[in-house]
């Protein structure tokens, strides 16, 4: 996080520049990434609807090519995640929580069938290979819980 005693000073300037750039740049996941970071992880500034909107960005900005590459089905995988603990912990009451959860659903289906298609092209038996099976099965999970939490909204 930004140390509240030295750099909160330039939250303000830090968010101005996020801006900017977001404006230019709209499918860098590290600029999305940081930018839903400013609202999630610096404390007295918490906006976690925000934070989670970015975040999807961030995920929808890698998703592009999670079939092609490993590196971006890792930052989907990373993202998925980070965003499944913040949604599922959003009130139920949260204008945005429907809307969130749906968007969640369509995450985590892109990255199981995208992350199917990369595993086909990994080598049998590799550790990446591995590595990507039970990432997905850890989305399918994540989907089912996703789905149930539907059933109450």
């Amino acid at each position: 996080g930004i140390n509240a005693e030295y750099g909160i000073t330039y939250y303000d300037k830090i968010l101005d520049l996020f801006r900017f750039a977001s404006s230019k740049v709209t499918t860098n996941f590290d600029l999305w990434r940081s930018y839903a970071a400013l609202h999630l992880d610096v404390a007295g500034k918490e906006d976690v609807s925000k934070g989670i909107g970015y975040l999807i960005k961030a995920y929808h900005s890698a998703s592009l090519y999670i079939e092609k590459s490993l590196e971006e089905f890792l930052k989907c995988v990373e993202c998925s995640g980070v965003l499944h603990g913040y949604v599922m912990k959003e009130s139920k009451d949260s204008a945005t929580y429907a809307q969130h959860l749906q968007s969640l659903k369509s995450i985590l289906m892109i990255l199981v069938t995208k992350g199917n298609k990369l595993i086909a092209t990994l080598d049998e038996g590799s550790e990446s290979r591995d590595a990507c099976v039970e990432y997905i099965s850890e989305a399918n999970k994540h989907l089912e819980e996703v789905e149930e939490a539907q059933l109450y909204v």
